[in-house]
């Protein structure tokens, strides 16, 4: 039988029992009754999720929007991983938004970041699920893989076989430009023989010209004389004739004259299109010279340079 005192010790032990287990259940539960949300899941496939833990932050561009309330296998998928995410009112969900993993310092703890998201894409509903997007994990794979495929290429060309070539090719052009360097050489006074011609024709067309423009000048003075003693006559038959014969006269003279001035002009408009065409031929000849002393100058000091040329070509 117990006693009167063993039975109030009883009571007063259960008394306090109920009072921890209210505190505890109040503790746990009351927070999820008073975390307002809607639940998302993000699915992580074939992607580990080491570091995130319940609880951890959920942060839209850095700014916390939400928590992490339940990570779980997905039974139906073996390389997905279900992490419930509950987003706090404030933040539209849109069916855009992509979801990833990102490391808290160095500490190795994680939270998750969302991203993306335009006004204009239609909202999220409630228990959607949030697409996964590539963190800094999968962005550095891509690196070693591409590393890795660079080294690889590197290592093909520097094959001995490809060395080897490339050896092969080096001693080639090497011959091939002392043979045109030969070339070149033996052919060097034709070359200044012909650049020899070409001055002289230049000089001969100087000349040429210096000779036109004279005449063209003669020409215009010509003119000029014509117009004056024309004028002159005028003046002179004006006093002696009548007025009668010296109109019929003045309209002969004026239709000479005419005729005369006409073709004075045609004969310095000949004299000019060729003292153009002239100079014409002296520009063109004068850069051929200087093209053709560049070429000169460039073969003889680089004659490598004509055999790339040629190879360029093929």
């Amino acid at each position: 039988m117990m006693t009167h005192e063993q039975k109030t010790r009883l009571g007063i032990f259960l008394a306090l029992a109920a009072v921890i287990f209210l505190v505890v259940t109040a503790f746990f539960v009351l927070p999820k009754l008073s975390d307002p949300g809607e639940v998302y899941t993000v699915k992580f496939r074939d992607t580990s999720v080491n570091g995130l833990s319940v609880g951890a932050d959920v942060k839209y561009r850095g700014v916390p929007v939400g928590r992490v309330v339940a990570i779980r296998l997905n039974r139906a998928d073996m390389g997905s991983i279900d992490v419930d995410v509950k987003i706090r009112p404030g933040l539209a969900m849109k069916a855009d938004m992509k979801a990833q993993m990102v490391y808290v310092g160095i500490t190795g703890q994680k939270f998750i970041e969302l991203s993306g998201g335009q006004v204009s894409s239609p909202d999220l509903p409630a228990h959607g699920e949030i697409a996964m997007g590539r963190g800094l994990g999968e962005k550095a794979d891509d690196i070693v893989n591409n590393l890795q495929t660079t080294a690889k290429r590197i290592t093909e060309v520097l094959s001995p076989e490809n060395v080897a070539k490339f050896s092969a090719f080096l001693d080639s052009t090497e011959k091939s430009s002392a043979a045109l360097a030969e070339v070149l050489q033996g052919r060097k006074r034709s070359l200044d023989n012909t650049l020899a011609s070409v001055e002289k024709a230049t000089a001969d067309l100087a000349a040429a010209m210096g000779t036109v423009k004279p005449l063209v000048e003669n020409a215009n003075r010509l003119a000029a004389t014509l117009e004056t003693g024309s004028r002159q006559t005028l003046d002179n038959i004006a006093q002696r004739f009548s007025a009668e014969e010296l109109g019929g006269a003045i309209a002969d003279l004026r239709t000479f004259l005419t005729t005369a001035s006409v073709s004075l002009k045609k004969m310095e408009s000949v004299l000019l299109e060729q003292q153009t065409q002239l100079q014409q031929t002296f520009a063109s000849l004068s850069e051929t010279i200087e093209n053709l002393s560049r070429f000169t100058r460039e073969i003889a000091d680089e004659p490598t340079s004509l055999l790339r040329t040629r190879k360029d070509k093929k």
